[in-house]
């Protein structure tokens, strides 16, 4: 068993925040190269998910570590990482008092898939209507948009107080083909007003193509000057995702020969992530084309930022630097808790030493033989002993309590 993995001093670290229609669980799995959470309709995530990835050419299947309430880091299956989650979110959903909660669900998995990097998966922004104003009936239709209402407001708390750590990096994921218009960078903005920490992803991007009309419309989206103009500062992006459908069929086999399952492997859906990403690029190129200016320069240019590879080396390549200009922050840091161990380890190895039998035997005989010693004494009547052990000599009295001569005695004139 190994000590949990605290993000030591805010290590940096990747917060991804969308609403629940968004495709942020999908997204996320794409980045790891891996399925395991629950995705669909509905709230799947009820408390964060710091999920600690570490690249390891030689697992070819990905290790999980689950840390425990104890602070405890242990191997765990997979299967009872999945029941832990699904445990905890359907403790959350019968809770009367609040449906979400702030704690981190610690995990630590290596796979030959995974960056190194830490992706914080945050609950799903939730875009509850508006209550009518004057209605005052208590209809079930009118309790349950109250109830969704106040999902809502606890769902965006916690994502921004989680967003509000100074070090960590934002993964903006919005679901939009009009970037005049972004419900989730609304709420990013409630903890990154400028969005100097924020990269923003543009999620589905292979339904989106279809919706433009003409090339020219296409070329403004993917150039996204309106962003530049309202949002100058921001960290990066947009990056263009599309992440394919299907699950990975590993639970029930009798159901993955039925074909109910799209993936045989997870090396299956890595490979279809790649072709989604080079099927989004040609794409984009054959419309492009019956523009006048474009050529292969600027066909790159626009292509730049399209494809779940193009983010993820972005994202490594900031966490990288986010880690080397906290070193000199951290260093000392590190030298100091250095220290600190080096003094509790020398008062416990004395302890230790204090605790061997000799050394305890010793102390016993000179006990008994101090003790014994001062016995006789008291039996012969006599009053000495030492005062450094029994009491204070008359002068150390004095000295203690003080004189009253100036108190009593002051000659008056």
């Amino acid at each position: 068993m190994q000590k949990a993995y605290a993000k030591p001093f805010d290590a940096p670290a990747v917060v991804v925040v969308g609403h629940q229609s968004s495709g942020k669980s999908a997204l996320i799995e794409a980045l790891m190269g891996f399925q395991f959470n629950q995705v669909g309709g509905g709230t799947k995530t009820r408390r964060p998910v710091a999920l600690r990835m570490q690249y390891n050419p030689d697992c070819k299947a990905p290790r999980w570590f689950l840390v425990g309430d104890d602070g405890v880091e242990r191997p765990t299956a997979l299967k009872d990482v999945q029941d832990y989650i699904e445990r905890e979110n359907r403790r959350l959903e019968r809770d009367p008092m609040r449906s979400f909660d702030p704690r981190e669900i610690n995990l630590r998995m290596e796979y030959k898939y995974c960056p190194n990097m830490i992706l914080i998966d945050t609950p799903g922004l939730i875009s509850a209507p508006k209550v009518p104003r004057g209605r005052t009936g208590a209809g079930s239709a009118l309790a349950q948009q109250r109830a969704l209402q106040a999902s809502a407001k606890e769902a965006e708390a916690l994502v921004v107080e989680k967003m509000k750590v100074e070090d960590y990096i934002i993964l903006c994921v919005e679901d939009t083909n009009d970037w005049k218009h972004g419900a989730t960078r609304e709420v990013v903005q409630k903890a990154d007003p400028d969005l100097s920490r924020t990269v923003i992803v543009n999620t589905k991007f292979d339904t989106k193509l279809p919706q433009f009309g003409t090339p020219s419309d296409i070329e403004d989206f993917l150039r996204a000057q309106i962003l530049d103009r309202i949002s100058p500062h921001r960290l990066g992006g947009p990056f263009y995702t599309s992440v394919p459908s299907g699950r990975v069929g590993r639970a029930n086999i009798a159901l993955r020969d039925s074909g109910d399952f799209l993936y045989g492997s997870d090396e299956a859906f890595v490979q279809s992530c790649k072709e989604a990403e080079a099927n989004d690029r040609g794409s984009v190129i054959n419309r492009l084309k019956r523009m006048k200016w474009s050529n292969e320069v600027t066909n790159a240019s626009m292509t730049a930022k399209i494809g779940l590879g193009r983010l993820r080396t972005y994202l490594e390549q900031r966490v990288d630097e986010c880690y080397r200009k906290n070193v000199n922050k951290i260093i000392p840091m590190l030298q100091a808790e250095h220290s600190a161990a080096e003094r509790r380890l020398k008062a416990v190895e004395k302890e230790l030493e204090a605790l061997s039998v000799d050394r305890l035997k010793a102390g016993a005989d000179a006990f008994c033989d101090e003790f014994c010693t001062y016995l006789k004494k008291v039996i012969h009547g006599s009053i000495t002993a030492p005062s450094s052990i029994f009491g204070e000599t008359l002068s150390q009295e004095s000295a203690a309590a003080g004189s009253f001569h100036s108190k009593y005695f002051q000659t008056s004139y």
